[in-house]
């Protein structure tokens, strides 16, 4: 037996608990075996190569609520239309876009990351679990120039990437008009998304915040998911660099 076997044999009965998925009901989400069983292999693969690179600081044990339901979550928001095009932006270890490609299979979905070991990792991952998904290397605010990613996508998703000003300015152009782009954040920066509205008015989106509360092994959790409706096209000297982003949020007084 391999090294990475014997990591993933040892680690499989301390990944979480696995009843808390009986939440995805009241959400409308409905996993067969076969995808609970895709979900296990992630988390097996997410944390034999975390023991190589830092993907997550996340302990295996409370992974199913915080990995799992977190990215999940999402979809008791919005629910995508058959066969959508989904993106999500500097996915990292994978997350939300991963558990949510092995819930919806019919979604296409892009794994963006700007970091080449990242994309490394999430080409394997959608290698070893057969996802509808692809890793592109790339920084958000240049790829979202290409003509093959400029208001390509019907659904944005991002976790952990920015402030939310800076955010709005990242996902919006990347959205079809009439598309939606979903934003995990905490329950205590409900005042940074709102402060966000301005540029999605200027970015041609309009934006909502909805708040979900849901059981982790640590106990019940809420969450804020600002939601961005794309209602026109974006103007086209946007998003500006990362150092323009940065400096002058847009629609941020200074």
């Amino acid at each position: 037996m391999g090294i990475r076997n014997r990591i993933l044999q040892g680690m499989e009965t301390h990944i979480g608990d696995w009843s808390l998925l009986s939440q995805l009901a009241r959400w409308g989400v409905t996993l067969s075996e076969s995808q609970r069983a895709r979900l296990q292999q992630y988390l097996d693969h997410l944390y034999a190569v975390n023991q190589q690179m830092n993907l997550t600081r996340v302990p295996p044990e409370q992974a199913v609520g915080r990995h799992l339901l977190d990215s999940l979550c999402l979809l008791a928001v919005y629910t995508p239309p058959e066969g959508a095009s989904a993106l999500d932006i500097g996915s990292g270890a994978g997350l939300p876009g991963v558990p949510i490609a092995i819930a919806r299979p019919d979604l296409k979905f892009t794994l963006l990351d700007s970091h080449g070991k990242t994309v490394h990792f999430l080409q394997e991952t959608c290698k070893l679990l057969n996802l509808n998904a692809v890793a592109v290397q790339a920084r958000a605010e240049a790829w979202a120039q290409t003509p093959e990613a400029r208001e390509a996508f019907d659904l944005v998703t991002a976790r952990a990437v920015a402030k939310m000003p800076a955010l709005t300015e990242l996902m919006t152009p990347f959205l079809k008009v009439g598309g939606t782009g979903l934003a995990l954040k905490s329950i205590h920066e409900l005042d940074e998304i709102r402060a966000a509205e301005p540029a999605a008015r200027i970015l041609g989106a309009s934006l909502t915040v909805q708040t979900i509360e849901f059981e982790t092994e640590q106990g019940t959790v809420q969450r804020a998911v600002a939601v961005l409706h794309k209602v026109r096209p974006t103007p086209p000297q946007y998003p500006r660099s990362w150092a323009q982003i940065t400096k002058r949020p847009l629609g941020v007084k200074a």
